[in-house]
This record gives structure tokens, sequence and C-alpha cells, in this order.
């Protein structure tokens, strides 16, 4: 059977999906792609007025798909989903996108194969393929918490999903529920309408800014290789990283002291009482986010009230705290994340691959008891676009035969170790098992390496201290023979 003849149903068309659609129709597969949805782009479709991308765009995006010139530094929303759907027009999967259509159950077949049931517009069909990918992204239910005494609540309550523009919230006294990048960016949007602002946190998890100390973009920080050698050492540390978390941890414990005091100083959190709670050495590669540049300085001015308390219960007009207080309310609106749905595989199949901390798979793509299953877009690195681009790509070779796996119990054995890894610093959630953050580079090199590849894409000096581009990887993601 040539690749031309093997089918491939793909789930969701955000970042992920459209990577995975767009490269394994260049390697030669039949691609189907089912978004529940109306437009394609994922949570870049339909959100919030300030969403914009946190990193400059010459680091966020598709390897082989630069932006247009006159986009700004930092693409607003309205930008991304431009820049999503021309790449879909460019490389020929736009008409392989069926919209509003919903993935009710993939089975997999006796024969090695895939069922994979829809419902399209009211209507389900189904049909059978050689691949199932999923790509449903880290946004898939909302996750709104049952307080007591809240369908008494005078007000409306909000998932932050919901949220638009200033005109939901205009004269309103409002609670965000919540500390996230979401949470904050709402806040600074609607610091100017709101009658009242309140925040609520349980923890306080490190910014970054977008300038470090107003100077220096994050992206030194953030996407370079250097920094990655003082992190918790990766699975699998190379020899900088066991140099410097061995004889020398006493330098990498300064390094992360000296940086801790530095943002402190430049957000004023003790002065705010936004002090963080764990080491930034583990916050920073767990929960990273970049905060807007206001927000800090509006909790300082008082325009946002910033309250280390939870809802307790919900009274007529408003919302009482654990600490007692009584908050008047408007509107409640929760920026208290997503569950993830993966209720259309069968719950054997799913026990395999999922448990209270996320998905457990092979270079958190695969599984050996799944053949023909993928997962593209189920970790949370800091360049998304970058990131599932390189999964696909090494999927992609994979099916088709350039490169093979190691034995099953090599792969569940690596499984297993990355799990051990995973729990020895990542905070309890429901994903843990799925970030990377600033791991990302590591885990990009694994996969070059699989592929057989240089995964050093400058000379040795600028590969350390230079940020990596998205385009340093573009002769890898941009045919079918990359070097």
């Amino acid at each position: 059977m040539t690749d031309k003849n093997r089918t491939v149903a793909v789930l969701g068309a955000g970042v992920a999906g459209l990577a995975a659609a767009k490269t394994l129709t260049q390697y030669g597969f039949d691609v189907t792609v089912h978004e529940a949805c109306s437009e394609i782009g994922g949570v870049w479709a339909n959100n919030y007025r300030s969403l914009r991308v946190l990193e400059p765009k010459w680091v966020y995006g598709y390897p082989d798909w630069p932006w247009p010139s006159e986009t700004p530094l930092y693409p607003p929303a309205e930008h991304v989903r431009r820049y999503l759907t021309r790449y879909a027009e460019r490389f020929g999967i736009r008409h392989r996108i069926r919209l509003n259509s919903r993935v009710v159950a993939a089975t997999p077949t006796a024969d090695g194969r895939w069922r994979v049931v829809t419902e399209t517009d009211g209507e389900r069909d189904s049909a059978e393929h050689d691949y199932f990918v999923m790509a449903p992204g880290m946004f898939n239910l909302k996750k709104i918490p049952d307080w007591p005494g809240q369908d008494d609540f005078a007000g409306q309550v909000m998932h932050s999903s919901e949220f638009r523009d200033g005109a939901q919230v205009a004269g309103k006294q409002v609670v965000i529920v919540g500390f996230s990048r979401s949470a904050m960016d709402i806040a600074v949007d609607i610091v100017d309408e709101a009658a009242s602002l309140s925040m609520l946190h349980r923890s306080i998890r490190w910014p970054v800014p977008e300038k470090i100390l107003g100077l220096i973009r994050n992206h030194v920080l953030l996407f370079a290789r250097w920094p990655t050698h003082f992190a918790p050492p990766w699975i699998r540390p190379g020899k900088t990283a066991r140099l410097l978390h061995g004889k020398l941890q006493g330098g990498v414990d300064f390094f992360w002291k000296f940086f801790e005091v530095l943002l402190s100083t430049q957000f004023r959190l003790k002065q705010r009482k936004l002090e963080p709670d764990r080491p930034i050495k583990l916050d920073l590669f767990t929960n990273l986010y970049v905060a807007p540049p206001r927000f800090f300085g509006l909790v300082g001015e008082g325009r946002i009230a910033a309250h280390r308390a939870e809802i307790e219960a919900f009274e007529k007009n408003g919302v009482r705290l654990t600490n007692g207080e009584l908050l008047p309310a408007d509107l409640v609106l929760c920026a208290t994340g997503w569950r993830h749905d993966y209720s259309f595989l069968p719950a054997e199949l799913l026990a395999t691959i999922h448990d209270r901390d996320g998905m457990h798979l092979y270079r958190h793509m695969l599984h050996p008891a799944l053949p023909g299953f993928a997962f593209v877009g189920g970790v949370q690195g800091i360049n998304s676009a970058t990131l599932y681009a390189m999964q696909s790509t090494w999927l992609a070779r994979l099916w088709t035969g350039e490169f093979t796996l190691p034995a099953a119990e090599d792969q569940l054995a690596e499984i297993e170790a990355l799990k051990a890894w995973n729990r020895d610093f990542v905070s309890a959630r429901p994903n843990r098992s799925q970030v990377l953050n600033l791991h990302q580079m590591p885990y990009i090199d694994d996969l070059m390496d699989d592929m057989g590849l240089e995964k050093h894409r400058k000379n040795r000096l600028a590969d350390q201290f230079v940020p990596y581009r998205s385009a340093d990887y573009a002769e890898v993601t941009a045919s079918t023979s990359p070097r």
C-alpha cells in the first residue's frame, strides 16, 4: 500500500491539527480533518479581544510559514487567525477540513485500522482509516466549580472563554476567579469599564515580563539553549546539565535566587503581597506565564484588588470568601481552566494511556498497544506552533518508514521513566504529565535524534546563547526530505 492510499482522520483544526494535516498531506497521506467548531484555529478562532501571542513573532509560528511583514511584533488573535487560514490555503488542506464535524467515537478495528464516527451538522457518519490522529489542543471542556448558593446569585457567572469585550462588564462589579494568563489579560482589558474589579487566587506563580528589567526581551531566556541547563534536569541530561547539577549545584541555586530577586524587584511582588509560593526553579518550568505589562502596576494602584482567598459561597448580591470577606458582585468570571474530553475513546483503551496526571505516551505521541494512533499537540510548550510542526514531521517520517521505533518494552520503559521524572517536580494537576515549557528544546532534540537529523541548528557558540527562532527548523518541516 502506498502512502497516497493510506488514510488519516485528524481530530481538530487548531494549531496542532493544521500542522498534522499539512505535514501528513505533504508526505502523501490522504487526510480528513474533523473540526467541531464552525471555524479553524482552535483557541484563536473566537476569543477575548486582547488575546495575543506572548512571544515575538520570530519565535512563535510554523517554521516554514513566515508571518507577513505587516504583522505586529506580538501578533493579536485576529492576525493569528489570518495566519492559520492562509497556512491551510497555501498548503492545500482547507478543502480537507470538515467544519461542525465532531468525533463521537474512535475505535481500533480487528485488522489494525480505526473506525471513526462523526456527527456533522446533526448527521452521523462512520468511516475506517489507517490512522487516527488526536489534535484537540489543551482546551476542551469548560471547568466551572459548583459553589454553594450559586443558584440564588442575582448576577451572572461566566467562564473566561465566553468573554469577548468590555460591553459585557460595563458598569458592573466584577470578580475574577483565577490568576492565570487569561485572568490577567481580561483584568487589564476591562479595568477601565468595570465599576470595580477583584481577583481571587489560591497561590501565586512567578511571572515573566515581556522585557527583563525593561531592557531584554524574554525570548533571550525562554528560547535559548543555555537556560535549559539550569532547569531541573531533563530525563536524559547532557554533560553541561550534569556538571551544573552535580559539582556546581551551588551556582545553579545562586542563579535562580538572583532571578527571583530580579523579578520580585521588577514587579514589586513583596510590596503588593503577591510573592510566589514555590521556588522559581520549579515554578518557571511548570506554570510559566508572561505577565501583561500593565497588570502588576494596576494591582499596585488598587484598581485591581487581589485577594488570596477562594469563594466559600454565593449570596444574592455577591460572594463570601474563605477569609470571611463579602465581595459585592454583578458578574463572576471564572478563569478556572479546562477539562479534557477524551470520551470518544473506548474506556479500556483510555485507561491504558491516561490517568490522574494526564496522557502517558512515548514521545508524548504514541503507545505500543495502539498501532495507528497518535496524539499531536498534547504537550504544553512555550512555542506551540513550532513544537507541533516538529511532532507532525516526526510522525510523518515514522509512518513512511524513514526511521523505526525501539522495541515495545523499551517504549514502555521510557514512558514509565518520564512519568517518574515528571512527578518529581511538576505540581499535581490534571495534565502534569504533558507539561514541557522550557524542556521543549531537549524534547525537540530527542525528536531530531530519532529522525537522524542535526539538532544543533547554529554554530557552537550561537547554539547555546542565541535564541532559537521558528525558522531555524524550516528545512526540517518544509519538505519530505529534510536535512
